[in-house]
């Protein structure tokens, strides 16, 4: 096979169709060969339609011998996060509960996708209920890092960053609550972008039945380049079906093409969430090379308690993550948590067990501290154009599914810090809703490791302008050796 075919972006790919080098049902095939070398191992891809999708490369094929071209992504392979409705395939968010779940109905950005000509063939894995750093489940099993087997990709998008590593998919969707776009990027070595919370639509991305927006939680793109990112994140941004008749996208464009155009803020710790040494330390030569390369860098960062940040956060987590939930379960999981735990990981959890069944009143609370946290970050984007921030606490960690998620930890600089802990930095822009964009940056040892580069509220095309410039003077995608 060659690699350099599925490897290559998602741009390059609707180039060579575009210019009849290659056909939508040859480029669909190269894909469907990549996925059986690789994924009986990795378990990345977990329900495929290939003979719908050879019948709808054969349209498109049809459509380029007419000139006539869809979109950007024209006969492009695609897969999704499971958790995306796409008719006839099932959306069960890894829950046994939900295995015969077959809806009717695309997810907005599913639709989105195909109408910019995407051939979607496949869905990608996820953990329970899509709420772990982890991807497996009762239905589909476990997924694997492409770089080393014996470690998770992350979750809960941790099948589509595998897919997008290992060239078994061209472009994937994601969503995430607590970084499950960011994690899975960072830990495979691909892209991801966070949008500013409402940018893209969460139609179609929920539980049977369920309609209203969740809390915090965004829908976005994840790819192989930075620019596959930004032309998704084009196609993706815009209001939902509730309200198109009321709303249009206006994020300031951003056409800075070089990093010495970018001023950019440092936080590259906090006391909330310890950071694996290596990985600051490859954080900090990567703030190097910006600087060398012209950009103003700089160890600042808004003034905020971010003990108390951190637990506005985790409150306003526990209450977007409540619904349908009743307060005898809330119970229930209360007393088994109090139980098994002690010390940061009981105060992280009854934190956001506290949000789980909150006062509308008692919301509206939490919701107040965290505008005038908002208020601080605005103020702080006045002067600053990327707050660059660890994504998580190390690179990809060993697989671990014994007990609750609660009940894990990770080795941090020698030292046992809770799994969870690492919510620090999923918050830290997530709750006030801003942009965030995740790129490949170096190695700790043969893992990747990435980079969190937050901008101002609204300003989703300046993360993406400052991941395309890196990606151009920097450093951009590695493959995984398999």
């Amino acid at each position: 096979m060659d690699l350099s075919l599925v490897n290559m972006d998602a741009t390059k790919m609707a180039s060579l169709v575009r210019t009849k080098q290659i056909t939508c049902l040859a480029l669909l095939e190269a894909h469907f060969d990549r996925v059986d070398a690789l994924n009986p191992s990795l378990n990345a891809i977990i329900w495929q339609d290939r003979d719908g999708a050879r019948e709808r490369a054969a349209i498109l094929d049809t459509e380029v011998a007419q000139g006539v071209f869809r979109g950007p992504l024209h006969g492009v392979p695609i897969t999704v996060k499971e958790a995306f409705d796409f008719a006839g395939s099932p959306s069960t968010w890894g829950n046994p509960e939900l295995a015969q779940n077959y809806p009717a109905q695309n997810s907005d950005v599913v639709q989105r996708y195909l109408d910019a000509g995407a051939n979607l063939f496949g869905k990608t894995n996820v953990p329970l209920n899509l709420a772990d750093w982890q991807s497996f489940n009762a239905i589909y099993g476990t997924t694997n890092n492409p770089w080393d087997m014996s470690r998770g990709p992350g979750g809960s998008s941790g099948g589509s960053a595998a897919a997008l590593a290992t060239g078994m998919s061209a472009l994937e969707a994601g969503s995430d609550i607590g970084s499950s776009i960011r994690n899975p990027a960072h830990y495979c070595g691909v892209f991801g972008l966070k949008p500013t919370w409402g940018v893209v639509s969460e139609q179609g991305h929920s539980l049977p039945g369920w309609h209203t927006d969740i809390d915090i939680a965004v829908t976005g793109p994840m790819a192989r380049s930075a620019r596959d990112l930004m032309l998704a994140f084009e196609l993706l941004a815009g209001p939902d079906r509730y309200s198109k008749d009321t709303w249009s996208l206006h994020c300031p464009t951003d056409l800075r093409e070089d990093i010495s155009d970018f001023k950019i803020a440092l936080k590259l710790s906090d006391a909330a969430c310890p950071v694996d040494q290596a990985y600051q330390d490859r954080l900090a030569d990567f703030a190097e090379k910006l600087s060398k390369a012209g950009a103003t860098v700089r160890e600042i960062e808004p003034e905020l308690d971010t003990s108390d940040y951190f637990n506005t956060y985790l409150t306003l987590l526990g209450a977007a993550m409540g619904f349908g939930i009743s307060a005898d379960a809330v119970a229930v999981e209360r007393a088994e948590m109090e139980a098994k735990t002690t010390g940061v990981i009981r105060d992280i959890m009854t934190t956001r067990l506290n949000g789980r069944d909150m006062r509308h009143s008692d919301w509206m609370v939490a919701d107040n501290k965290r505008r005038l946290a908002r208020q601080l970050f605005d103020n702080f984007f006045q002067d600053w154009d990327i707050l660059l921030t660890p994504v998580c606490a190390s690179a990809a960690f060993p697989h671990n599914h014994s007990g609750q998620r609660y009940e894990r930890a990770l080795t941090i600089n020698g030292a046992q810090q809770p799994e969870m802990q690492q919510l620090f930095w999923s918050g830290y822009s997530g709750v006030v809703g801003l942009p965030s964009a995740v790129g490949p940056m170096d190695f700790v040892g043969s893992l990747p490791v990435g980079y969190q580069a937050i901008a101002g509220h609204g300003k989703d095309r300046t993360a993406l302008a400052f991941a395309s410039c890196v990606e151009n003077q920097i450093c951009s995608f590695t493959a995984p050796p398999i």
